[in-house]
């Protein structure tokens, strides 16, 4: 008979504050990246935190690991790894001293220990930069040697609090793929790496509602947020005839709005300043929002229609 899948982290009612009506139910299985998605205002952080072990909620609880310890437990954060874009370290301190020193604290005996830091320096692409001091790093090489020092320990599941650079995107599949699992927090659709199976996506009050890729994807593809402007600066009545612009907001001499067709939207805005003789000096593409992708999923209310991403329109 063939074994259910494992679990290596579980929310089990947890809430972030007591009395809170919503309650969170949320399960990441062994070989499979989930992700949690929101805003920088919203629960994702606290709830990375849960994961990690770093702090406990208020109400129910987290546990991970396949032993399914409470994840503030010494055996509980044994099992998790804890990415964020931060390596704390005394100055002057090298990538390779902080490896080794993360792999020295799981009890191995010297030769073990200088094996794994080899390891691992050679995994994530580290040698040629493994004497120069963490504060010296760049970033990628920060985020690689975060994860090293993360993977210290052989854990089970990895928690990436911060966005990713794309040279451990393959590292943390290959990860999985070996029966472990990855949680990550974004704030954006465009900071979660390909491979991510489920996101939770999450507002002020926790997890609203958990979709698949494919269900993101199907609603999110062709969309976005547009900011451009102009030279000479283009009136407003130019950009509202562009059919289907909606939450129109007109700043500091940039325009930013939303379009269900970004390609329709881009040619529009071409076809606008040509017209009108005039010159595109700023045109960025930004990704869906977390607040509108969750709008995209909630049922119509006859009331007042918020299964529009794109309705409304302000100005300042």
């Amino acid at each position: 008979m063939k074994q259910p899948p494992k679990v290596l982290l579980k929310y089990l009612g947890v809430s972030l504050e007591k009395g809170l009506p919503l309650s969170i139910d949320f399960a990441v299985l062994a070989g499979t990246m989930a992700a949690l998605l929101g805003d920088e205002n919203s629960a994702a952080r606290i709830l990375a935190d849960y994961a990690a072990g770093t702090a406990s909620p208020p109400v129910g609880k987290v546990i991970a690991g396949s032993g399914m310890e409470p994840a503030t437990t010494r055996r509980g954060r044994s099992t998790t790894g804890f990415i964020t874009n931060r390596v704390t370290a005394p100055p002057g301190m090298t990538a390779r001293g902080c490896i080794n020193l993360a792999v020295t604290a799981s009890g191995k005996s010297r030769a073990d220990t200088a094996s794994d830091t080899a390891q691992l320096l050679k995994w994530l692409d580290l040698e040629e930069i493994s004497s120069i001091p963490v504060e010296d790093l760049k970033p990628p090489e920060l985020g690689r040697t975060a994860m090293a020092i993360a993977m210290a320990l052989s854990p089970e599941l990895l928690v990436v609090d911060c966005p990713v650079h794309d040279s451990l995107h393959s590292r943390l599949k290959s990860f999985s793929e070996a029966g472990n699992s990855v949680l990550f927090r974004a704030s954006s659709l465009g900071q979660i790496p390909f491979g991510v199976e489920r996101i939770a996506l999450c507002d002020e009050t926790g997890i609203r509602r958990t979709v698949r890729h494919s269900e993101i994807t199907a609603m999110a593809m062709g969309g976005a947020e547009i900011k451009v402007s102009f030279y000479p600066s283009l009136p407003r009545k130019q950009i509202e005839q562009i059919q289907g612009v909606k939450n129109l907001v007109h700043t500091d001499g940039a325009y930013q709005f939303t379009h269900s067709d970004t390609i329709f939207a881009i040619t529009q805005l071409m076809h606008v300043s040509r017209a009108n003789s005039r010159v595109i000096v700023e045109l960025h593409l930004l990704p869906v929002p977390p607040e509108n992708l969750l709008k995209m999923f909630d049922p119509p209310d006859e009331s007042n229609d918020n299964s529009d991403l794109f309705g409304g329109e302000v100005d300042f």
